[in-house]
């Protein structure tokens, strides 16, 4: 899915009043300005405050690459002002929320799990899983991905060699966690966009602007393969 599409999306509830995470400020969605790229609303007060389209695009790149986004500190601070981009974040179908230590998360679904217009609160086991994945990625020293035709042989051969069975992540997509380094093996159908079967290292950065663009399991990717050599660019 593309930012252009959350927009989209964004403006399907133009017209809506958008419940807030945290009580009492609510918002109401009154327009979706394309030249000024700013979203209009009307806060608890009754003002008419408006938002760049800049920080939802900050928020729904982290949530394109991190299981989840505490939305203070993807924009760089605090503040109630704050609280009316996540609350429109927050109303989309396929995002949902959460507490990590008392602070208010989101997290990006596979699908659709409540209307426009409404939140929904993660389910806690859910959350637990999402919090154990956060702690497990702060002690990440190294992604490599594994993409293949065979993924059923591939898990076999796996757990043959480390003595540790993969774990799902959604269809098509396993992972274990060793010495640090996150092992991500894909079934090449799974992945959205064209990209060669191979083991690759996946680094912070961008490939000049010369690598395939691909979506796994909803994170965005340059890929940049020089014959041996085998990157997946992200930011």
């Amino acid at each position: 899915m593309t930012f252009d599409e959350i927009i989209n999306d964004i403006e399907k509830m133009v017209g809506l009043e958008l419940e807030s995470i945290k009580p009492g400020a609510n918002i109401i969605l009154i327009g979706v300005d394309r030249t000024s790229q700013r979203i209009k609303l009307i806060t608890s007060a009754g003002k008419e405050r408006t938002r760049p389209f800049s920080e939802f695009k900050k928020i729904w790149d982290k949530l394109c690459i991190s299981s989840a986004a505490h939305v203070d500190s993807v924009l760089g601070g605090s503040g109630s002002s704050r609280n009316q981009p996540e609350t429109v974040m927050a109303n989309l179908p396929y995002i949902e929320w959460f507490f990590i230590d008392s602070k208010k998360h989101l997290t990006l679904m596979k699908e659709q799990t409540h209307d426009y217009g409404t939140l929904l609160k993660m389910d806690e086991v859910a959350a637990i899983e999402i919090k154990d994945k956060l702690l497990n990625a702060e002690n990440t020293a190294c992604e490599v991905v594994i993409v293949t035709d065979d993924i059923k042989a591939i898990a076999v051969a796996y757990e043959k060699v480390t003595g540790m069975p993969l774990k799902p992540v959604s269809p098509g997509i396993y992972e274990q966690y060793k010495d640090k380094v996150r092992f991500i093996f894909v079934s090449k159908g799974s992945i959205k966009g064209n990209i060669e079967t191979g083991t690759y290292v996946i680094i912070k950065g961008s490939c000049s602007g010369y690598g395939k663009t691909v979506y796994i399991d909803n994170r965005k990717f340059e890929v940049c393969s020089q014959g041996e050599i085998k990157l997946l660019f992200t930011m």
